[in-house]
């Protein structure tokens, strides 16, 4: 940690710190997502229900992942599709990386009551996301983990919580709401405890 020490009567009057390393979550809303709703949740549902072998996760929960087509490329999400296309690319600009992004895979999944996502990253993608297609302040977030704070903060304890030493951070769900965050970050979602269904569409770019 840097630090400037200005020596006085007392032994340190000041310590001047520097963030480093800030992670970067960016976050924007999809304004057709009612009209989309409409047709991507009965969708959701009839693929799941016509499943033969389908992916579960933590009790009755549901994913596409690894077993349908990429999502975004169908007709009915093409509008979305550009519109997170062009969300992702302004991220990647905002944090001067180099290289042009495009989509690399996108899935979705159902989560009902007592379901959750244990901590994972998606690495070796370069930008992860969210859209929540049907979600509210009943459903959980999406949880970001501080892998700063899994390591040393255990040892120490904390007497209060910021932004630089939270072990967590969770960024709620909306309908409509696209999160948009480095792959490498870790993440997951608490278990949820609503019988009301959360739909979302998760989604890899690279480069």
């Amino acid at each position: 940690m840097y630090g400037l020490f200005i020596l006085g009567k007392r032994l340190v009057d000041m310590i001047e710190s520097q963030l480093i390393f800030p992670t970067q979550v960016f976050r924007t809303q999809f304004e057709n997502s009612q009209e989309l709703q409409k047709i991507a949740v009965p969708k959701f549902q009839n693929i799941e229900k016509d499943d033969t072998s389908p992916v579960r996760y933590s009790a009755n929960g549901y994913t596409s992942y690894g077993a349908y087509t990429n999502i975004l490329l169908e007709a009915e999400f093409i509008e979305l599709k550009n519109f997170i296309d062009d969300a992702v690319k302004k991220c990647h600009q905002q944090t001067n990386l180099q290289g042009d992004v495009r989509l690399e895979s996108s899935w979705f999944s159902i989560m009902r009551n007592n379901t959750y996502h244990e901590e994972h990253h998606h690495m070796p993608s370069v930008w992860s996301g969210v859209y929540y297609v049907q979600a509210d302040n009943d459903h959980p977030g999406l949880t970001f983990v501080n892998r700063n704070a899994k390591l040393h903060w255990p040892r120490t304890g904390i007497t209060q919580l910021t932004e630089s030493n939270s072990p967590e951070v969770t960024s709620p769900a909306q309908t409509g709401n696209v999160i948009i965050f480095p792959s490498h970050v870790l993440h997951k979602v608490h278990q949820q405890t609503t019988d009301k269904e959360r739909h979302m569409i998760s989604f890899n770019y690279g480069i």
